[in-house]
């Protein structure tokens, strides 16, 4: 029997190698994972609403400051414009701190290193969640997951805001 089957693998199609049954099989598998892949394509995180590099900063940008595990936003600024109304947010990468605006008013922060693989820099802000774009992970504007496979929620900092200055504390984690 294996002969056989080497004889296949090397063996090229010939027309009447294949019959109407075989076709119909191979045609219909076919149709069926291009019919299951369009929904999941068109559900893709590359959508042209992705705005996560316009929202991806260093502390160096303007309006932001670091002072040890200290992180000022000057909400007047153009990073503290990305936060100024419900929904806004924004990655300091290389301080790996996510804030987002959760509801007009109430400013949250949270630790950028998904809980699952350690991923640090791709996220996006999409339907009121974090997702992380490594593997997939959903957190909402809390920091809980929402959807795997992250299985433990986003530390969370402490956010004070006096004014116009956000003030992050990112040593509670």
């Amino acid at each position: 029997m294996i002969e056989n089957r080497k004889e296949m693998v090397e063996k090229p199609y010939r027309k009447e190698d294949i019959n109407r049954k075989t076709f119909l099989r191979q045609a219909g598998s076919v149709a069926l994972f291009m019919a299951l892949g369009l929904p999941f394509y068109s559900c893709d995180s590359t959508s042209a609403a992705d705005d996560s590099s316009e929202r991806t900063v260093e502390s160096s940008a303007e309006g932001i400051t670091v002072n040890g595990n200290r992180i000022t936003i000057d909400l007047n600024s153009s990073a503290g414009q990305l936060i100024s109304e419900e929904s806004g947010w924004l990655l300091i990468r290389d301080q790996r701190t996510l804030v987002v605006n959760a509801d007009g008013n109430l400013i949250r922060s949270f630790t950028s290193v998904c809980t699952h693989a350690g991923c640090s820099t791709n996220w996006r802000f999409q339907n009121r969640q974090f997702v992380c774009t490594c593997h997939g992970a959903r957190f909402d504007t809390g920091g809980a997951v929402v959807r795997g496979p992250a299985t433990r929620d986003l530390p969370e900092f402490t956010v004070s805001r006096e004014e116009d200055q956000l003030t992050i504390e990112t040593s509670n984690t």
